[in-house]
């Protein structure tokens, strides 16, 4: 090679360098992470805060970047050459979720990263086809399924709790209170959806493969975004990540075939009373009554993120700040007695507690507000866009959300936007969806809101009629880098006192 081709060469790169290292500085305008670096960007930054010393979630990760920014924006990069934003302010996350809606939508990556869990559900499509999954879903939750089949599961299910309480109650030993109300949360949305009585409470399945395995999947998946060769790796088995994907999806599948045939054999249910209709009940009738396996996969895993670990996840974070805050628990257990109109051995209904139970609702809701159960989402522009803020994306750039930080701004909560304070809730005022994105907001906003509060006031009522907790001593709450907010294998350590 002649002297003038090594010129070239060096002059390339040299090129190459300077370039990036001036992409580094700015990504749509925006300042960057200061943990970017020249070809890694910020990947090596995030895989070893998160991934592999497991110091902060996802979210927390961005949080403290958005802090840095004054709560504005900031860019990152990816190995691989991928770069987005991360926006915060109400104006921005109001212009992705509803008034640019049509110009932002899931990318392909993100489709293709969490494929193997929710496949082509209502969570991971776009246009016709999840507008189509969502107008199918909104028949399962109106009024009339609230007051009757969700409302009498969440009653009955919440005193099973009461039942495994008691025992704990026996013991001086901690209890992981987390595990019991994602068995809750299971329990009941597999007979709202499926009518399929796990007893995952009742010891039946408390060990459930399936559980596990789900966890599993949302944790690890998440390692694909910081990995651009994930697919040969998937392909070739080569990562020990992806064999316990691999592992964990094929536990998941045989799960999803279970729930189909058990639905075949009971025929569903009442099919001359729409009150009890059941979500499978409502797409076979949409459908035909013709059975599509991978339809039927999809829709029920993405049921069963969103019935099972949104709300699992969200009673977790009320007892993890009840036990900071006990003079809540009390005023729980007087609003329990109104409720429960003195016979606390019945299951709370409906009626027993719409519009009787403010300080249910508003500890729900703020500990969501701390803790969102889903804390950062992105999508992709379709075309060039500004933001309210001057933020101008570029056509296929990847931006992000994030509640967590949102809800935490001191800005728009006050100077107590970090503590519990559910008081913030009884004052009478509404605050703003895209302040508080918890349950998304604009056209996809969740449709199962209500049924989410209905079923956690229905549990922290019967639960606080019957009992107080103290954290144990020492004990702190891990919180992973999961799809959704959650603690690690010791949830939430717990000393259960019966009153």
């Amino acid at each position: 090679m002649d002297p003038l081709t090594y010129l070239v060469a060096f002059f390339c790169i040299g090129l190459c360098i300077i370039f990036d290292k001036l992409r580094a500085r700015k990504v749509e305008g925006v300042p960057c992470s200061r943990s970017f670096e020249f070809f890694f960007g910020t990947t090596r930054h995030q895989a070893r805060t998160v991934l592999k010393e497991k110091k902060m979630t996802w979210a927390q990760y961005y949080q403290n970047e958005l802090e840095q920014h004054n709560f504005t924006a900031f860019g990152w990069g990816r190995l691989g050459g991928k770069r987005g934003i991360v926006v915060c302010q109400p104006n921005d996350t109001k212009s992705i979720l509803k008034t640019q809606f049509a110009n932002f939508t899931k990318g392909q990556n993100f489709r293709e990263v969490f494929q193997d869990i929710t496949g082509d559900g209502i969570f991971n499509t776009n246009g016709d086809k999840w507008k189509e999954q969502r107008i199918t879903m909104a028949h399962m939750f109106n009024r009339r399924q609230l007051r009757d089949r969700m409302s009498t599961t969440f009653g009955n299910h919440a005193q099973d709790m009461v039942q495994i309480l008691q025992d704990a109650a026996s013991s001086s030993d901690p209890y992981n209170i987390q595990e019991l109300f994602y068995c809750y949360t299971f329990d009941c949305i597999n007979m709202i959806a499926f009518n399929r009585d796990v007893n995952s409470l009742k010891g039946v399945e408390r060990d459930c493969a399936f559980q596990a395995a789900f966890d599993t999947l949302q944790e690890r998946i998440l390692s694909r975004f910081l990995t651009p060769w994930w697919k040969i790796s998937r392909y070739f088995q080569l990562s020990s990540t992806e064999r316990l994907i691999s592992t964990s999806l094929s536990v998941v599948e045989s799960y999803v075939n279970n729930v189909v045939e058990q639905y075949h054999h009971s025929n569903g249910v009442c099919k001359d009373d729409s009150s009890g209709l059941t979500l499978m009940d409502i797409y076979l009738d949409h459908s035909g009554g013709v059975v599509d396996v991978k339809s039927s996969r999809d829709m029920i895993l993405n049921i069963i993120i969103a019935g099972r670990d949104t709300t699992g996840s969200a009673l977790t974070s009320c007892v993890e700040y009840l036990v900071q805050h006990p003079e809540w628990q009390d005023k729980l257990a007087e609003e329990a007695k109104t409720c429960f109109g003195g016979n606390t051995q019945e299951a709370l209904t409906f009626d027993d507690i719409e519009g009787k139970s403010p300080v249910a609702e508003a500890v729900f809701l703020e500990a969501l507000r701390l803790n969102p159960s889903v804390p950062s989402n992105e999508k992709i522009a379709v075309k060039d866009v500004t933001l309210p803020s001057g933020v101008e994306v570029k056509k296929d750039a990847i931006v992000g959300w994030l509640p967590m930080a949102t809800s935490r701004y001191k800005g728009y909560w006050g100077e107590d936007a970090e503590e519990f304070n559910p008081t913030r809730w009884m004052k009478g005022k509404a605050y703003d969806d895209y302040m508080y994105p918890t349950f998304n907001a604009g056209p996809r906003l969740c449709l199962g809101k209500n049924m989410a509060i209905l079923e956690g006031k229905t549990a922290l009522l019967t639960i606080f009629a019957h009992f107080r907790f103290t954290a144990k001593k020492g004990f702190k709450p891990t919180h992973i880098a999961s799809v959704t907010w959650q603690n690690d294998h010791n949830g939430m350590q717990v000393h259960v006192n019966e009153i």
